[in-house]
């Protein structure tokens, strides 16, 4: 009985020898393999080519040229896709434009009369020299001018008469009724053209307006005429620039108002 389980015993154990002895032989074979592919570009059947790689590569990062490469490019078609958006976002459509307010919309009106004339807009101006909100208010005038041209936008500039008036919060009613009268038509408020601190007339001009329909004018350097108030005519011409670019960029009601280009002009 000894023997027997010896037997058999020394039979498990060459047995177990065998199979560890062709494990290893196996592994050993996957190494060499791997040698040979890591270092030489063997042809092989079917008109297949084994490429040299290196295996390093797999368990390393990108090198920091390739993925400032890979982080520039996706950075450029983010940008690329976000001006698209903007570009489509504006209404680039025909307008017709009302500029009207008090005195200060003159020279506004004869700048933007090139933008309109570029940008294949029709421009209706109506003036009301020296006017305070309490008229606009109570003769209904801006409702009038609307329902006369029936504007797709209007650009309102006022307050320039009132920048210095103690009372002036007393007249919130006023500008709020102007902003009524506008309606469904997109209306833009102008801030007059400061020359000198208010005593709130912008402040509650913009809180009462919607977002991105009240343009502050009164921070923007201007030269002025005889009378100390009024802007030349080259500085209301940079204003209306400032304007048209905040209007088609920013403002609520993005139009079409590309700087005009005079004709042989490098500046485009």
């Amino acid at each position: 009985m000894p023997n027997f389980l010896s037997s058999i015993q020394g039979k498990t154990s060459t047995s177990n020898l065998r199979n560890l002895f062709s494990i290893w032989l196996v592994i050993l074979c996957v190494i060499l393999g791997l040698y040979a592919i890591d270092n030489y570009e063997k042809p092989v059947n079917f008109d297949l080519t084994i490429k040299k790689t290196n295996s390093k590569q797999l368990f390393m990062p990108p090198s920091s040229n390739l993925l400032y490469e890979q982080i520039a490019k996706q950075t450029y078609y983010i940008v690329d896709s976000l001006e698209l958006a903007r570009k489509n976002s504006i209404d680039t459509s025909a307008q017709r434009i009302l500029l009207t307010g008090d005195s200060m919309s003159e020279g506004l009106y004869l700048a933007f009369r090139s933008y309109a004339d570029y940008n294949n807009h029709y421009l209706k101006g109506r003036i009301w020299y020296s006017s305070l909100t309490i008229q606009w208010s109570k003769t209904d005038s801006l409702r009038k001018l609307i329902k006369r041209y029936k504007p797709t936008i209007v650009i309102f500039t006022l307050g320039a008469n009132e920048l210095f008036r103690t009372d002036i919060y007393e007249r919130e009613k006023d500008i709020q009724n102007i902003i009524a009268q506008a309606g469904d038509t997109p209306f833009i408020w102008v801030g007059p053209p400061n020359w000198k601190d208010d005593t709130g007339i912008n402040e509650i001009i913009e809180r009462n307006m919607p977002s991105n329909t009240f343009f502050l004018s009164k921070d923007l350097h201007f030269d002025r005429r005889s009378d100390g108030a009024h802007p030349t005519l080259e500085s209301s011409r940079n204003w209306a620039d400032t304007i048209a670019t905040w209007i088609m960029n920013k403002s609520r009601y993005k139009i079409l108002l590309e700087k005009p280009v005079s004709e042989g002009s490098d500046n485009k």
